[in-house]
């Protein structure tokens, strides 16, 4: 996934959080924000201090961004997502973190029919 794809500023997260709408799970929490037509969708990470130490909040974020990164292709066009990571996200083996992070975008909506 290119950085040109990632949500950086500070205004950004708030404005999702804000107004976007949240879908939950075991592993991650994701904010989602529908933007204008033709705005490329932009997806931005979070750790909270509870999940630990940098290291740790750095790992989470690095294992989510991958997940994120396997699914990019399937992902529609046109929102702001926040996925903030939760201890889970730590402890369970990545083929699990990756069904449940594509688990979470099947719900919000943001992912196109394969085929």
């Amino acid at each position: 996934m290119k950085k040109a794809y990632r949500l950086k500023s500070r205004l950004a997260f708030q404005s999702v959080y804000a107004q976007g709408r949240s879908v939950a799970n075991r592993a991650a929490v994701i904010h989602v924000l529908k933007q204008q037509a033709g705005t490329p969708t932009r997806v931005g990470f979070a750790a909270g201090r509870k999940l630990g130490k940098a290291v740790v909040r750095n790992r989470a974020k690095r294992r989510l961004r991958e997940a994120v990164r396997l699914l990019w292709p399937r992902v529609r066009q046109g929102y702001y997502i926040v996925v903030i990571a939760r201890q889970a996200a730590l402890d369970m083996p990545f083929p699990e973190l990756r069904q449940k992070v594509e688990e979470l975008f099947e719900r919000a909506g943001l992912l196109q029919r394969e085929g």
